[in-house]
């Protein structure tokens, strides 16, 4: 019998409904009481401020554009400042938005933007491409983005983070104990900010931005600013962002495979985002989404072992989770 290693909670209705995550993976060290209470306060600044815009109105776009924005400021999360730091110790974050209609804007490789969706925003609006690597500082004066020195987006807790893991590594040889510990680092480095909207003429849209992982080489990029790995929205279907292992995601074409489920396999969302989390944990990897269909209930799923930050408000309600 096939195992099913994954967790899938159904929220909100219909009607505007904003689901966000602040990542989620398998954690080398729990959270302290500071730290889950920073986490909780973000993430209800967060989803407070998308969820404004579309009581009033607003696009799916622009409230999940808001939601990104307060997390990409936030050092607990893995996004803008505070973004995991590659091997040589600097920030190279990714980024992506997609709307129900197929509009679409990435950008990977960013190293001074202050807020990496808006790069993927620019990308989508400013241009006939889906995909920019590394624009330059010139280029993104020129779409009028907000630029910081890199060393804003370094904070203390993620050179330790980086320190750790190269010691980890470099440990690795030593003896059984030491891998399995390196082992747990790995699967600890990955992070990404997300969320997923519908409005309430109906649209959905979804937008993801990370810093990668920690200790990557200097050039990787993951499956947040791939369009249908990490980041995926048709309006016939679903919205989709994704966190977790990256590579992984982008071998199971994740955000997409929730879309396809649902439409060509008659799949139920939930099920839809359970099969495909079960799907990257068959491959090693581990991580979550979150869903919002043009109607009905949306979904936030994690696979077995992995804990996830996120939040959704809908109508009254409100609920954060880390």
């Amino acid at each position: 019998m096939k195992k099913e290693s994954s967790h899938v909670l159904e929220v909100g209705g219909e009607g505007p409904l904003l689901v966000i995550h602040g990542g989620a993976g398998r954690r080398l060290h729990e959270m302290s009481p500071e730290q889950r209470a920073e986490t909780d306060a973000a993430l209800a600044r967060a989803v407070d401020a998308g969820y404004a815009l579309l009581s009033e109105g607003a696009s799916a776009l622009e409230a999940v554009v808001a939601a990104v924005h307060v997390m990409e400021d936030e050092p607990c999360f893995n996004a803008g400042r505070g973004a995991a730091l590659t091997l040589d110790g600097r920030a190279e974050m990714d980024s992506c938005v997609m709307l129900g209609d197929g509009s679409t804007g990435a950008a990977c490789g960013l190293t001074t933007a202050r807020h990496p969706v808006d790069v993927a925003r620019a990308v989508m609006e400013r241009t006939p491409h889906v995909l920019f690597s590394s624009p330059s500082t010139e280029r993104l004066e020129e779409w009028g983005i907000e630029q910081v020195d890199p060393s804003y987006f370094v904070t203390e807790r993620r050179e330790a983070q980086l320190a750790e893991f190269k010691e980890l590594e470099a440990a690795r040889q030593e003896s059984a104990q030491a891998q399995a510990r390196a082992q747990a680092a790995e699967d600890a480095r990955h992070g990404t900010v997300g969320a997923v909207a519908r409005d309430a003429a109906g649209r959905i849209a979804a937008a993801t931005s990370t810093g990668g992982i920690t200790g990557q080489q200097p050039g990787r990029v993951g499956d947040s600013p791939i369009c249908g790995a990490g980041t995926y929205a048709d309006q016939r279907t679903v919205a989709v962002s994704c966190t977790g292992t990256g590579e992984k995601f982008i071998q199971e074409v994740a955000a997409h495979q929730v879309s396809a489920r649902v439409a060509f396999c008659g799949q139920g969302l939930a099920d839809a985002a359970g099969a495909m989390l079960d799907a990257v944990d068959g491959r090693g990897g581990s991580g979550g989404v979150i869903a919002v269909p043009a109607a009905g209930a949306g979904a936030i799923g994690f696979t077995d072992g992995a804990q996830m930050n996120y939040a959704w408000a809908w109508r009254d309600e409100r609920v954060t989770h880390e």
